[in-house]
C-alpha cells in the first residue's frame, strides 16, 4: 500500500528518535516560556544563553530545529508572521549554534562565552534593523536612535545570565540528557 511505502521512506531516512524528538520539544518550550514569562521586562530575557547552552550540549541540528520551532512559535503568539521579519530573525537567532558549534565548539569557558552572548545579543540585534525600518518606517538612524537602550539591555542580560547560569545550567543538561537516553 502506499502508506506503507511512504512510512519506510520516512523511517528509513529519519533522524531522530522519539527521545530526541521529546527533548527537542521540551527545551523549545524552556525556550519559549521563558522569553513569555519575561515579556514585561524589555529585552531581559534568557534566549541567547539558552541558545547558548543548547549548541554545546546538543549540538547544531537539534538547536537549529529547537530555534525554527520556538520563532515560529514565538511569531504565532505575538502576531509577527510577517515573512521579511521571520527571515531576519531567523538568520539572527541562527548565527548563534552556526558559530558556537564550528569556530566556538572548544570554548567552555563561562566569562568567554558570556561575553560572546554579548556579541550575538548585537548580532541578533543589527540583523533586525533592516526588517525594522521597513516595517516601521523610520529611517536607519532613526530606528537605531529608538533601539539602541534595548540593544545594550539584551547585551546585559545575555552577559549576565551566561556568566551566572551556563556552568550550573550545563552540568544539570548533560546530567538530564545522558540519563534520558540511558533509559
Amino acid at each position: 500500500m502506499w502508506w506503507q511505502s511512504l512510512t519506510m521512506t520516512i523511517s528509513n531516512t529519519a533522524k531522530y528518535t522519539v527521545r530526541d524528538i521529546c527533548i527537542i520539544a521540551l527545551l523549545t518550550i524552556v525556550l519559549f516560556v521563558q522569553e513569555e514569562l519575561l515579556t514585561f521586562l524589555p529585552n531581559i530575557q534568557l534566549t541567547i544563553f539558552l541558545m547558548i547552552l543548547y549548541s554545546k550540549v546538543l549540538g547544531f541540528k537539534k538547536t537549529f530545529l529547537i530555534i525554527v520551532i520556538y520563532l515560529l512559535l514565538d511569531c504565532i503568539v505575538m502576531g509577527a508572521l510577517n515573512p521579511i521579519f521571520m527571515i531576519f530573525q531567523l538568520l539572527g537567532w541562527e548565527v548563534i549554534p552556526a558559530l558556537m558549534c564550528t569556530i566556538f565548539k572548544k570554548i567552555d569557558s563561562n566569562i568567554i562565552l558570556a561575553v560572546l552572548a554579548m556579541l550575538f545579543s548585537f548580532i541578533y540585534s543589527w540583523t533586525m534593523i533592516l526588517p525594522g525600518c521597513i516595517i516601521t518606517n523610520l529611517s536607519f538612524n532613526e530606528y537605531l536612535v529608538a533601539d539602541i537602550l534595548f540593544e545594550f539591555l539584551l547585551a546585559l542580560s545575555s552577559f549576565l545570565s551566561t556568566l551566572v547560569l551556563y556552568k550550573p545550567f550545563k552540568k544539570l543538561l548533560l546530567f538530564e540528557t545522558k540519563k534520558y537516553y540511558q533509559k
